[in-house]
């Protein structure tokens, strides 16, 4: 298919980022549905090409930024097909990681990905959130300065966007990475909350999780995702280069109206 325009995009600092990003869980093989579909997808995904052609066909539907993670022998399967599609496209992606509590492990990894914005992940955050002094544990800043100093722009993930949300107008979080759908699919502590603090966050604000992974039909839970005021990405996992045409173009015409 003809390459289409680039999509939209948004600034963090001095980076740039489609407000569509390709989520990689499916090429984890991860899957919330069922085991079955997590070997399914263990199975798809054992070479790196089948995950090159999800990032070409985003490539052609005008996303340049992908969601990554380090860690194992798949994660470095995601970051061969990282580099081989940005090489067969011609194209320059712009991506975020998810890292874990130690930066300098993870160096080599970030610069081979093209990352420009760490996400603290969200296991850590959430466990480092201490509610009864409602403020995060020491850790967590010592983190972000870590991202801070190896060059990337701090951001975090969090499953308890309600909660968590609200602090990092006190840290060196420039983006937050949450899980935002029609069904509340992992909005804690409540969707109402959820959609509270992200209205009035000065933050940058990914909306992951906006199908429930697989749980809403692209078009529904799109629509809801971007009409949430305060969002300005879209994080969605993608499991086969048509879902990548079908979603993003989807998405793309809904940022168009």
């Amino acid at each position: 298919m003809p390459e289409a325009p680039m999509v939209p995009t948004f600034q963090v600092e001095d980076c740039t980022f489609t407000k569509l990003i390709l989520g990689h869980n499916p090429l984890l093989g991860y899957s919330y549905l069922s085991q079955a579909r997590a070997r399914e997808y263990a199975e798809r995904f054992r070479t790196f090409e089948p995950i090159r052609d999800i990032i070409l066909a985003a490539l052609a539907m005008g996303v340049r930024s992908i969601m990554v993670s380090p860690g194992g022998e798949q994660c470095d399967r995601v970051a061969q097909a990282v580099e081989a599609a940005q090489e067969q496209a011609g194209i320059e992606m712009s991506n975020l990681v998810i890292v874990g509590p130690s930066i300098p492990d993870q160096l080599d990894y970030l610069k081979r990905v093209g990352c420009r914005v760490c996400l603290v992940h969200g296991q850590t955050t959430d466990s480092m959130f201490w509610r009864s002094e409602w403020t995060f544990r020491p850790e967590f800043p010592e983190l972000l300065a870590q991202i801070r100093a190896a060059g990337f722009v701090p951001g975090m993930s969090s499953h308890n966007g309600g909660e968590t949300i609200p602090l990092a107008e006190k840290f060196d979080v420039q983006i937050i990475n949450t899980p935002i759908n029609k069904i509340a699919w992992r909005m804690c502590p409540c969707v109402e909350q959820v959609l509270d603090v992200v209205r009035k966050s000065s933050r940058r604000i990914i909306a992951m999780k906006p199908l429930a992974m697989g749980r809403i039909a692209p078009q529904e839970g799109i629509e809801f995702a971007l009409s949430v005021p305060g969002v300005d990405a879209l994080c969605v996992g993608i499991a086969t280069p048509a879902e990548a045409e079908e979603t993003f173009g989807i998405a793309t015409e809904v940022l168009g109206r």
